[in-house]
């Protein structure tokens, strides 16, 4: 029996193990496909994520299996469920096949501060996500024993979101529910539970009374880290996202490449954008229509022959000669109008006419409008537009006077988009870390690495530094050289280096487009004495609420950016709380260690607790939902602040 249906994903997930950041890829990882394991296998077993199956150490058993034991006491029937099945449908891909990266970092308990080299980035799948699910089932011993009243109510489990694939000690996701319609009825009686089984789920609803400050330092310039420093106008465009598509793509074409001052390309953007959206405008306002008149000779010609107009006619119609109509229906009245009651000789008339194809220059008014509001600029402007139409010149010269107004505004975000463009010096770091990887895996492939220079520290290869080949051997060290050889596992690893680089690239571009639009503008005073609290003033957060894209279920969109305070962090404050109720009553003992590794887990051993995101129970505009305050570090000798140690948080 085959069980057929689909799984959501009512929190993000996360596949993979603590070396890995990218989620695990199908096949060679090339295709970037991504599913859900079936079956614990492979060389990973003891720290995969699977359905069924069992690690050849027995140590780690399948969820369902997992599931099964806790709800009846027993292991699940050997053969029982002999394969699954769990791909992700192809709507909930983006164009690029590469997620969502979940950022976060561990705290010191005592010190409340967090613990440095202990930060984790991992790609996870979008929640709301959806999979094809499949299951098979042995016909044979599902009849025997009570097997079909126990599969039922597992499945229950999963069907009523009760199961969380993954889930580990720190991750805070993988809550899954499916949609299944089961070929067999409820028992009529329930199984046997094991003692003291039980699900409770919590929904809490909380309001943030004080301000909630819960994020990663995106954005955050290191003054003695070298930054990234390559602007590609393409990006700052890009960020651009009140500018109607058209003329975005346009601008893109004529602004991209490398820029070496951004204070030439706003000027170049100011000289670029009036003459496209002149040209676009020209574009949409221009038409063509046939104009129809009737020429002397024409109308001579229709009184001549056996059956010509008479006199009388040829005079009733003398008045429409060389007149010129915008459209046959035009023309066709008036002709029908000057024969009356000859009216029937209409079509006789309408075909000596002449047709000549004009082209005419009007504004569009449905474009001007989708402009005007597109960019700001003042709906009034139209009307002496419309007069300039046939003179490109002028109409350009009229648009870069109605652009002078919104300049500023777009200024800011290119000014925004350079100061993010010279952070996050991490990003870079990892790329660079990665790209050494690479190489190095690329000369064990083509076999230019050979066992006696893998176990020597100190000969690395040709063409990698000292540092990468030390660092690559280090995050290695429990590999033999046999096995890293492998072809499969190697070309696969090449793979995942290939993805890294490129989910990391994709994803620092579209996170800094976001941080650089209006919303996330800063309130700063500023002014006379200071007195005037305004967007004006402001800038970039350096330290931004925390974000995910939620998923939108069409592979031509994006996603939407939508708030989120990540599980991970609750569960750290429920275990904070937890631990000091504890010690104050039982002090630093095993008991509260043993307590609170059971409640909430301990590294590779799930707790009983799990926690997901928490979400707005209503959203609301972003521009509207921030407030801002400054941090800083003080000297503890002089009690003055360093200025270098300054931090901008944004809170809800």
């Amino acid at each position: 029996m085959i069980l057929r249906g689909k799984l959501t994903a009512e929190t993000p997930i996360y596949r993979g193990n603590t070396r890995k950041t990218l989620f695990t890829r199908d096949g060679d990882g090339t295709q970037r496909l991504v599913s859900l394991a079936g079956e614990i296998q492979g060389t990973a077993q003891s720290l995969m994520d699977a359905f069924i199956g069992e690690s050849r150490d027995g140590r780690n058993i399948g969820l369902l299996n997992r599931l099964w034991q806790r709800l009846y006491g027993a292991p699940l029937p050997g053969g029982l469920i002999t394969q699954v099945d769990c791909k992700l449908q192809k709507e909930s891909y983006p164009r690029n096949n590469l997620f969502d990266l979940r950022m976060g970092l561990r705290l010191d308990e005592d010190r409340w501060a967090a613990e440095s080299n202990a930060n984790y980035k991992m790609e996870t799948l979008f929640r709301n996500s959806v999979f094809d699910f499949s299951m098979s089932v042995d016909d044979a011993l599902l009849q025997k024993s009570d097997n079909r009243a126990r599969l039922y109510y597992l499945l229950q489990e999963l069907t009523e979101g009760r199961f969380w694939f993954g889930a580990g000690k720190s991750k805070g996701l993988g809550r899954c529910r499916l949609d299944l319609k089961l070929p067999f009825a409820a028992p009529d009686a329930p199984p046997q539970l094991a003692a003291g089984v039980n699900h409770l789920r919590l929904n809490l609803t909380f309001n943030a009374t004080n301000p909630i400050l819960v994020g990663w330092n995106w954005g955050k310039v290191d003054p003695d880290v070298p930054a990234f420093a390559a602007i590609d106008g393409r990006l700052l465009v890009g960020a651009m996202r009140d500018l109607p598509d058209p003329i975005r793509q346009r601008l893109e074409m004529g602004l991209s490449g490398p820029i070496l001052s951004p204070e030439d390309w706003k000027r170049k953007l100011a000289e670029y954008l009036p003459r496209v959206v002149a040209i676009w405008l020209r574009e949409r306002s221009t038409s063509q229509a046939e104009v129809l008149s009737l020429s002397a000779p024409a109308l001579k010609k229709l009184g001549k022959g056996k059956y010509g107009l008479s006199d009388k006619l040829i005079q009733q119609l003398q008045p429409l000669v060389d007149q010129t109509f915008a459209d046959r229906p035009a023309a066709e009245a008036a002709v029908k109008a000057a024969l009356a009651d000859k009216a029937n000789m209409t079509k006789r008339v309408l075909e000596v006419m002449d047709v000549k194809v004009e082209t005419r220059q009007g504004l569009d008014a449905a474009a001007w409008q989708e402009i005007a509001s597109g960019l700001g600029l003042d709906a009034a402007l139209g009307e002496s537009l419309a007069e300039q139409m046939g003179d490109e010149a002028s109409l350009v010269d009229r648009l870069r006077q109605g652009c002078r107004p919104i300049m500023p505004r777009l200024y800011e975000q290119i000014d925004q988009q350079v100061r993010l463009l010279q952070s996050d010096s991490w990003v870079d770091a990892e790329i660079l870390s990665r790209t050494e990887h690479l190489r190095i895996k690329r000369m064990l492939a083509q076999g230019k690495i050979n066992e006696a220079q893998w176990r020597n520290r100190a000969q690395p290869p040709t063409g990698v530094s000292h540092a990468a080949w030390r660092e690559f051997l280090d995050s290695h060290n429990r590999v033999q050289f046999k096995h890293i050889l492998h072809p499969v596992n190697l070309k696969k690893s090449i793979a995942n280096d290939e993805n890294f680089i490129a989910f990391l690239q994709v994803y620092r571009d579209r996170t800094r487009q976001e941080l650089a639009q209006p919303q996330h503008i800063d309130f700063r005073a500023g002014g006379a004495s200071g007195r005037e609290v305004s967007k004006k003033y402001g800038r970039p957060y350096d330290t931004v609420f925390m974000r995910m894209l939620s998923w939108s279920p069409s592979a031509q969109e994006q996603g939407a950016w939508e708030i989120y305070i990540p599980g991970s962090t609750l569960k750290g404050a429920f275990r904070k709380r937890a631990a000091q109720v504890l010690k104050t009553l039982w002090g630093e003992t095993r008991r509260t260690d043993q307590i609170l590794e059971r409640l909430f887990g301990a590294q590779g051993r799930r707790g009983l607790v799990f926690f997901a995101d928490a979400y707005l129970v209503d959203p609301i505009d972003p521009a509207h939902a921030w407030c801002a305050m400054d941090g800083v570090k003080m000297d503890p000798s002089t009690g003055q602040p360093i200025e270098q140690a300054k931090s901008d948080y944004l809170f809800a």
